[in-house]
């Protein structure tokens, strides 16, 4: 399991059950059945969405991008940068992802993508809607 993905769904068990635990305890310390009831909903639709992001990563429903970050644009007034990404057989993928996802110029990276019907398709350009995750990978030498 990648680490980016096993941290995003960690912290999604431990929001879910910190909504739970407060609005319980909230609840019975006021005396407030619909409070109690309305966290419960909460924590179950918690959990509905923290099993499918496991299933998600389980089967393996996730396309991975390794590449280098070649180029960034930002346009003002708009919530998403274009970054062009190059990868090992030098074909260039462009992204638009959203502005406080920063990836550096000349950083390796790697990003991981809900598979949806437009990925394999052949067009290059990939959304932030379906970002699920993204890591930097170390910088490897070879000794000449």
């Amino acid at each position: 399991m990648p680490k980016p993905l096993f941290t995003k769904l960690i912290v999604q068990v431990a929001v879910g059950f910190f909504f739970v635990l407060v609005g319980c305890v909230y609840g019975i310390h006021s005396k407030d059945d619909i409070f109690i009831m309305l966290s419960l909903l909460i924590g179950l639709c918690s959990l509905i969405r923290t099993f499918s992001f496991y299933r998600l990563i389980h089967n393996e429903a996730y396309r991975v991008l390794s590449g280098t970050c070649i180029r960034q644009t930002s346009m003002p007034f708009k919530k998403d940068r274009q970054i062009v990404l190059i990868d090992e057989t030098q074909r260039e993928y462009r992204l638009s992802l959203d502005k406080n996802i920063n990836l550096l110029s000349g950083h390796h990276y790697r990003l991981y993508f809900r598979q949806s019907d437009g990925l394999d398709s052949g067009d290059n350009n990939y959304s932030s809607t379906d970002l699920l995750g993204y890591e930097e990978l170390p910088v490897v030498i070879e000794n000449l």
